[in-house]
């Protein structure tokens, strides 16, 4: 304890007040703790003076602790103050070195916001059941929005600043010894704080991408056009603040979805077929991403299973939710994912595998969606090696042979640990070669580097790790799984990725 210093180091203290005084003189660094500075008059804490962490804590309600768990039980182990640049643990931390942004610096300032809204006799858990319409809440948050400016000052706009710096990526929930899971208390931190504030048009343009895409595809060209033009992407970073805008693919879909006999997944349809057809037959979930941003892969998948035998049908397109989920529209969410987990149940129901292809979008299935359905009510949907596992046939593919490097989604391979051995697996049926170099997050992270406020830290974690091995490996192919990740080797590198998927289905065609 601070205050037995002197006694337990005995005639060596003094030399340690020197030493305190050479570099700490004003006593800044813990004060009261180990030495203070010789001649400062400062003196050492008393042990019954010492502020613990948990009588901070205690003030807590316990069923505030019980319900934000997965931010209130960080023990402080640090885990996540991981400098190695090819690992996948919390990538804004090591682009930045703040605190604030770690999962541990993120949980402290989350547990003290906790603490601080208890004190001010706010019920937090009743504050997100009874969250008020858009416009009757508007006046109330436009005040509110305006008090900063006029000096009124809040704490929670220094939680809000540290969660915007998260790439929601859940590294830190597959990773932490504990489970601290950000991106779990961020959304709903994110929930009420804009119950109280006015979000700024780029919450609005990302949550609702799953909704308006769709209905954009129809004019690709006139969409593409006007993303490309630079008053437009000047009017979106200055007001919108959103960066680098994906353009839709130009891809004839419905003539690729003939050719190969693909057709809409609907109850009638799937119960209609015998035990044999099922065992051959695969229904595809579609995400916005790769749905509409980036159709060749899509494509690819689709091709490849008709091409191993099974008839591929095309479960109609339903927001996924997660950029909901992602933003905090947590009311949104919910009626997103029980309108989709709903449909996918029904068309489960005739025994097909369900299989998606993104994994940041795949493994919302079995992470929010069984968070707030239960695994009951939650959709199996399989990662694509997942399904290929149990249907890729042993082949050995023509001259040449080719050799891959695998760069997979920080969240898949943090979140699903086998996922980069199975893919591994799956090359060796093929007779090709894959390698899974340690590699940390690409930067990019569904629509984290998109958002003006974090191009310079997206960069950064870029450049950290995946730049030395995107310009290094020339001799072997790179392969990406995540959508995000190829289109941020393409907007910093200029070089497209192509999936794994796309690569096996080069070795079945020849």
């Amino acid at each position: 304890m601070p205050e037995f210093a002197p006694t337990f180091f005995g005639e060596l203290y003094p030399s340690l007040q020197a030493l305190k005084a050479a570099f700490d003189p004003y006593n800044q660094l813990n004060p009261g703790k180990i030495a203070t500075p010789s001649g400062s008059g400062h003196q050492l804490t008393r042990v019954d003076e010492v502020q613990l962490r948990g009588d901070a804590d205690g003030q807590i309600d316990p069923q505030v602790w019980q319900s934000y768990s997965s931010a209130l039980k960080c023990n402080g182990n640090g885990a996540c103050y991981n400098f190695d640049p090819d690992d996948a643990m919390c990538p804004s931390w090591k682009a930045t070195r703040e605190r604030m942004h770690s999962p541990k610096g993120r949980a402290s300032l989350f547990r003290e916001w906790l603490r601080l809204q208890g004190e001010a006799g706010v019920d937090v858990i009743q504050s997100e059941r009874s969250t008020p319409s858009f416009l009757r809440s508007l006046p109330v948050r436009w005040r509110n929005t305006r008090g900063p400016r006029n000096g009124v000052d809040d704490f929670s706009h220094e939680v809000y600043d540290a969660m915007a710096g998260c790439l929601a990526c859940k590294s830190c929930a597959g990773q932490c010894p504990v489970q601290v899971s950000v991106p779990e208390f961020r959304s709903r931190f994110l929930a009420l704080y804009h119950a109280r504030y006015l979000r700024p048009i780029r919450d609005y343009l990302i949550g609702s991408l799953e909704y308006t895409i769709p209905h954009l595809a129809h004019a690709p060209g006139l969409y593409n056009t006007l993303m490309s033009a630079p008053p437009v992407q000047r009017w979106l970073e200055k007001n919108a603040g959103m960066v680098d805008s994906p353009l839709l693919s130009r891809f004839a879909w419905t003539r690729f979805a003939r050719h190969w006999n693909v057709q809409t997944a609907s109850v009638r349809r799937l119960s209609a077929l015998t035990s044999a057809q099922r065992v051959r037959s695969v229904v595809f979930v579609q995400d916005a991403f790769t749905r509409y941003f980036e159709s060749p892969v899509a494509a690819s998948f689709m091709e490849l299973a008709s091409r191993l035998g099974f008839r591929v049908y095309l479960a109609p397109f339903l927001p996924n939710g997660k950029p909901l989920q992602v933003q905090g529209f947590l009311s949104a969410f919910d009626k997103a994912a029980r309108e989709n987990a709903a449909q996918l149940r029904r068309i489960s129901e005739s025994g097909v595998a369900l299989v998606g292809l993104d994994p940041a979008m795949t493994l919302v299935y079995r992470q929010e969606y069984r968070k707030l359905l239960g695994i009951d009510q939650s959709p199996n949907v399989l990662l694509p090696q997942e399904w290929l596992l149990n249907v890729f046939p042993e082949s050995r593919c023509t001259a040449p042979v080719r050799q891959y490097v695998l760069l997979p989604h920080c969240t898949e391979k943090t979140n699903a640990s086998s996922s980069s051995s199975d893919w591994t697996q799956l090359f060796q049926r093929a007779n090709l070669e894959l390698s899974t170099p340690a590699a940390g997050c690409c930067g990019m992270s569904g629509t984290y580097g998109h958002e003006a406020r974090n191009v310079r830290t997206s960069r950064a974690i870029f450049e950290q790790s995946w730049a030395r091995i995107v310009d290094t490996h020339e001799q072997a192919e790179l392969l990406a799984t995540g959508y995000s990740c190829r289109g941020q080797v393409s907007r910093l590198r200029e070089k497209r990725l192509r999936h794994p998927v796309e690569a096996l289905l080069e070795c079945i065609r020849r």
